[in-house]
């Protein structure tokens, strides 16, 4: 059913070590046991041990916490070094496991793009020569720190908070920071959501999470029940999960876009179920009987075997294919469903939303049925008109709120901390859906956002504060605190949690703080903001993405490798406004740094630290490139030297919390061997460049 990605280009080099085993030695040893690299390599664990000690490397000693909770790290790290076949074997998969992980993890398939072409690395013995060069690397190892800190060794420092009074948000859901997007129920949940991180949510007043859900792994699929092998043991996962969750006064909300389309294949035995085309697959149509009562009955018996059951967050035209609608009239792309073409888009997303709705309802009133509003564009209006008695309407806060840097104009997406909300696209949605009597939600980001994904909390409190503020006054009722990005447990929720109730105590309200962060909400004014810029830009990645000596010719892609690709970052901006606005934002961000004491180690004093670093990085990259694709020597290497002290303070912060660099949906974006080897790789610049003058 699902492929992985088809091969690409050749995989980019990596000159900053003597041989290509040396590359795959130094990236996995932080991974996974050394029995194993050995075994890829068809080599002694002695032969591999000593390569590792003759680089200096730091003796990791990982165990299967990198396979269960982070083999997305270690699939993107081994990208550009081993073929499919060796990667199956390093990661324990099949090709079917890893093409369905790829395309069910949030879309890892399209973050990762085209395979890079790898030949198979083998073991050999190094020259003389590539020996005493190796001291070469061992001597730079020798002068890093990797104490403090393991990866996965999450610590919340949660203020205390006393709720009185009414409720103000009622339902007020958040991404477990370190949950599971494709497998949530595949393990058991305290493998990837510990007790700490749940009391740590219970006591921010948090009373929901949300995760991932497809009803035909949960559920029989009556049209071909293999689809669902399995599925008995992932609602037994998920109704210990919810059991859990429950001693914590947190309900799970399963995130849903159904019915997924299926493969063209199977429409042969169906035709009569077949909507919209798109490329290899169909829409199952919703107005079938057969598809609107097949989502019905399997939302119906989801709820019944799993009766802890928060509810269900909707997104009816999301980059997964559901109804014939999903895909269809947008960017002028006609529908092909001989049925729902004939009908209006809110008529279908109505009977979407209502089979779910009505399948909730025949179990408990109580289950929430969340429909968001994202892509509904022009639509929105003939939606909402339609939308069941019963559903909640969400919309993102920020959606459409306009915005001007230099000669640029635009309008806010989604994703958006530097432009708070809420915006009148929001408010005008939220209207409507009161007017009929709807109750209504907002999706925020109140902790970090694509802007700067890989630091799980930018100190923003008073911007956060204000937001959470005005949507009280909007009428909202009911706030998704995150996407996957977002859930750490920490300041930036306290903040919000304080409006959770009519009246809280908190010992948050820290004033020397909350004035400095006032410089970083000004900083962050200056972001160059556009959605492009947000998935492809340099900002997530930060320091750990290497400098290259020449053009790669990779094309960014959408939040995972950013390479040298310059002209993706910065979207809509010129180079020179892209630069400027980057200066702007560091500057100013520099500003509020000052105001911290150096030694201070706070949740704020760190994040503040390496929320510049990520900022200073992307500027660093973007005067690198531009000079050396000028073939200004003298400035890159000044830039490269920036570039290795901000690495090397990025190092020392991971020491101090381990979050940093970690995203859920991304697990560890760096980690510190990636940012040990970008030390390594900026010496090289250094070097080679150093010729060239």
């Amino acid at each position: 059913m699902f492929k992985l990605p088809s091969l690409g280009k050749n995989a980019i080099e990596t000159p900053h070590f003597l041989a290509k085993h040396q590359a795959f030695i130094f990236r996995a040893y932080e991974y996974v046991p050394v029995e194993k690299i050995a075994k890829v390599l068809k080599t002694s664990v002695s032969n591999v041990k000593q390569c590792a000690s003759e680089m200096g490397l730091y003796n990791f000693q990982p165990n299967d916490v990198w396979l269960k909770r982070g083999y997305i790290t270690i699939i993107r790290r081994l990208w550009h070094i081993l073929p499919y076949d060796q990667l199956l074997e390093i990661l324990e998969m099949d090709e079917k496991t890893l093409a369905r992980t790829m395309r069910e993890d949030d879309f890892l398939d399209v973050k990762l793009a085209e395979k890079p072409v790898c030949e198979r690395v083998e073991w050999r013995e190094l020259t003389p020569e590539e020996k005493l060069k190796t001291k070469e690397i061992k001597k730079i190892m020798s002068e890093l720190d990797f104490s403090g800190k393991k990866p996965f060794e999450f610590e919340y420092n949660v203020p205390k908070l006393k709720f009185e009074g009414k409720e103000q948000f009622s339902t007020r859901i958040i991404y477990a920071f370190s949950g599971l997007y494709q497998n949530a129920f595949d393990v058991d949940s305290e493998e990837f959501l510990p007790d700490e991180q749940l009391k740590a949510y219970k006591d921010l007043g948090i009373n929901g999470i949300w995760t991932q859900g497809v009803l035909s792994l949960l559920t029989p699929f009556p049209f071909d029940e293999e689809v669902s092998q399995g599925y008995e043991k992932r609602l037994e996962k998920m109704r210990k999960m919810t059991e859990r969750l429950s001693r914590y006064g947190i309900k799970l909300y399963l995130y849903l876009n159904e019915p997924r389309s299926m493969p063209l294949a199977f429409f042969e035995k169906y035709p009569e179920l077949k909507g919209h085309v798109r490329g290899d697959n169909a829409c199952l149509c919703i107005s079938t009987d057969t598809v609107r009562n097949y989502l019905k009955n399997s939302v119906e018996r989801l709820c019944r075997e799993v009766p802890l059951l928060g509810g269900f967050i909707t997104i009816t035209r999301s980059e997964n294919m559901s109804n014939c609608y999903s895909h269809s009239a947008i960017n002028g792309v006609p529908c092909t469903c001989p049925r729902c073409s004939s009908r209006s888009v809110g008529d279908v997303i109505a009977d979407t939303l209502g089979a779910i709705l009505e399948g909730a309802r025949r179990v408990s009133n109580d289950i929430k049925v969340f429909a968001w509003s994202w892509v509904w564009r022009e639509y929105n209006k003939d939606i909402i008109e339609k939308l069941p008695k019963g559903i909640i309407l969400v919309s993102q806060s920020e959606l459409d709120i306009p915005y001007t840097f230099g000669d640029v104009n635009g309008k806010v997406v989604d994703y958006s901390m530097s432009i708070v909300g809420p915006g009148e696209r929001a408010k005008e949605e939220w209207e409507l859906a009161k007017k009929r009597g709807l109750e209504v939600g907002a999706k925020v980001q109140i902790n970090t956002t694509w802007e700067a994904s890989t630091v799980p909390a930018i100190p923003l409190s008073p911007s956060i504060e204000k937001h959470a503020k005005d949507l009280l006054g909007e009428g909202v009722q009911h706030l998704i605190l995150s996407w996957t990005l977002g859930g750490y447990p920490g300041n930036n929720v306290a903040t919000v949690a304080k409006y959770f109730y009519e009246k809280c105590k908190t010992s948050l309200n820290d004033s020397k703080y909350y004035e400095i962060e006032k410089q970083f909400v000004k900083a962050f004014k200056e972001f160059p903001f556009d959605i492009s810029v947000l998935y492809r830009g340099p900002q997530n990645a930060g320091p750990s993405t290497f400098l290259y000596e020449q053009k790669t010719g990779y094309k960014a892609t959408m939040t995972c490798f950013a390479y040298d690709d310059l002209d993706s970052w910065r979207a809509v901006y010129s180079p020179e406004l892209f630069e400027k606005q980057f200066e702007k934002l560091c500057s100013l961000w520099k500003k509020g740094l000052d105001m911290l004491s150096k030694t201070d180690e706070s949740e704020t004093a760190i994040m503040a630290r390496a929320t510049y670093c990520l900022f200073r990085s992307s500027l660093n990259q973007i005067r690198f490139i531009r000079a050396r694709d000028e073939g200004r020597f003298d400035d890159a290497i000044i830039e490269a030297k920036n570039e290795l002290e901000i690495a090397k303070e990025t190092l020392y912060l991971m020491n101090k919390n381990a979050s940093i660099g970690y995203e859920a949906a991304n697990h560890y974006y760096f980690s510190k061997g990636q940012i040990a080897e970008k030390i390594l790789n900026c010496n090289h610049i250094i070097n080679a460049f150093s010729k060239k003058r």
